[in-house]
């Protein structure tokens, strides 16, 4: 059938005296100007024929036993995919799919046709008629999604990725096409492409895990992860790759820049850190510690409203943006962080000074603000070592509270007199030496503060520290190692009597 519609497609081209699609193998797909002023003279499937860069839907239609269908009188609307569209499914679906020659067996044509289907919507939608929603295709119960973005449209399908609307209203004597860069693919499609894609090769045909992806070759865990599982993946995006370089500073800009034995082993223990050694569905996830495939080491599966997020051994957890990706060897869940085991936690803290650890977290930003403007950056910045015991932002805005009206912010310490205060009060969470949790004892500890104790109070089995107020501060977090020292979390603003008799006054 191929050999005898070659001419027919030669004898369309030459006679449609409105060019609608290039018959040249060098000119892009055009649409005239005043196309719309002119009545078409070829419905979809001549329109298809006549088209360079439409050769693989054309193949496709004739396999599927459509053309027919779609040479009827209609009015339809095809989402019409681009012969590179068709050439990156087909890389997608791996060696044993070349070409659609070799969807050869009954079972592989059906499917071929509902994939087809499943871009005809039964009704002729013009640009102009485009609006947000789900849209019914001839793929019977099958719909596409129309997806506002920025100033245009995106075309949504059961898998991850959105089709890109490249032209628009080519019209045929039996409705319109719109050109469009991916092959739309119901469930049953994307089903059918994960029982023959493992979790790599999933992950490589989305542009959105290429730093996943990058990570794994360099870990060298690509043989493991195409191993016969079953896996559950939580893969972090490109995104949540691009923010823990953030983190790490000016010396990683790459993952090229974990060149190092340890750096390369260490990206391996995170990796591991992502993958539950069975297969874990969305309908699965139940609260509770999870172990993973870096030996003892675990994540928290926490409930936040009608769905889950993950925690990791630090303090900020990971959202879930897209679930139950499968492979035939397990599935991916869609994360927006990087987890992070403690041993990525110590090594993180390794890298920064304690200003830099508390300007890399959310928590500390008043903290921040305030060593800021009590002109300690440098301080805290130099050798030590240090330990600090940190509040947080509650903290803060509890001694704010405390404080009345005239003190909304750290902006109203604006008297030499407030500042000199305030640099008395941080300094008062500073002890010049190192002491980790593990070297806390009942007694009083001098800070940096002159002339000024906190004490070590044990509480039950842990520790809490008291200062000149009744109120004693909790430890929430302890150990976050520093290049120069290390910092405790705590949840009060710590007040030496100065600071007491100053709210005093007030």
């Amino acid at each position: 059938m191929k050999r005898f519609l070659n001419p027919m497609k030669w004898m369309v081209c030459a006679a449609l005296t409105v060019v609608m699609f290039s018959c040249s193998d060098d000119d892009p797909v055009i649409t005239v100007p005043d196309m719309e002023e002119m009545e078409p003279t070829s419905n979809i499937v001549e329109l298809a024929i006549a088209s360079t860069s439409l050769t693989q839907l054309e193949a496709a239609v004739i396999k599927a036993d459509l053309v027919e269908t779609l040479s009827g009188t209609g009015p339809f609307t095809v989402f019409a995919p681009t012969d590179d569209a068709f050439i990156a499914l087909l890389g997608v679906l791996g060696d044993e799919y070349n070409s659609l020659d070799d969807f050869d067996t009954a079972e592989e044509i059906e499917l071929l046709k509902n994939i087809l289907l499943y871009h005809v919507v039964p009704a002729e939608v013009k640009a102009a008629d485009l609006s947000a929603g789900d849209v019914g295709t001839a793929l019977t119960d099958n719909s596409v999604a129309v997806i506002a973005s920025g100033d245009s449209f995106v075309i949504g399908d059961a898998s991850t990725v959105d089709a890109n609307i490249t032209a628009t209203d080519i019209m045929a004597t039996n409705g319109v096409v719109h050109l469009i860069d991916k092959v739309l693919l119901p469930q049953e499609a994307v089903d059918f492409a994960a029982s023959l894609l493992d979790i790599v090769d999933v992950a490589s045909a989305n542009p959105d895990f290429s730093l996943l992806v990058e990570a794994v070759v360099k870990a060298d865990l690509v043989t493991t992860l195409q191993s016969a599982g079953p896996f559950t993946v939580f893969a972090p995006d490109n995104e949540a790759f691009g923010a823990l370089l953030d983190v790490l500073g000016s010396n990683y800009n790459s993952l090229d820049d974990f060149d190092t034995e340890a750096e390369i082993a260490l990206l391996k223990n995170i990796l591991l850190y992502h993958v539950i050694p069975s297969q874990v569905n969305a309908s699965d996830l139940a609260e509770g510690d999870v172990a993973t495939a870096f030996t003892d080491n675990s994540i928290s599966v926490i409930a936040e409203g009608d769905t889950f997020v993950i925690g990791d051994a630090s303090e900020t957890n990971a959202g879930i943006s897209a679930t139950d990706i499968g492979a035939n060897n397990g599935v991916i869940h869609v994360i927006n962080k990087v987890l992070l085991p403690q041993a990525a936690l110590d090594f993180v803290g390794s890298l920064k000074d304690i200003v830099g650890i508390a300007s890399s977290d959310d928590n500390f930003s008043l903290l921040v603000e305030a060593v800021t403007k009590a002109d300690l950056v440098e301080t805290l910045q130099s050798a030590g070592p240090f330990t600090v015991f940190a509040p947080t932002n509650d903290a803060f805005g509890d001694l704010l509270d405390v404080l009345g009206n005239d003190y909304n912010s750290l902006d109203d310490f604006d008297t030499e007199g407030e500042i000199a205060l305030l640099k008395n009060i941080l300094l008062y969470h500073v002890v010049a030496a190192q002491v980790k949790s593990t070297d806390l004892a009942p007694g009083d500890v001098a800070t940096a503060f002159t002339d000024n104790s906190i004490s070590v109070i044990m509480s039950g089995d842990t520790f809490v520290i008291g200062d000149d107020s009744d109120v004693d501060a909790e430890l929430s977090t302890t150990d976050l190692e520093a290049t120069n020292g290390v910092v405790h979390v705590i949840n009060k603003v710590l007040l030496p009597q100065a600071a007491i008799d100053f709210v005093g006054s007030l």
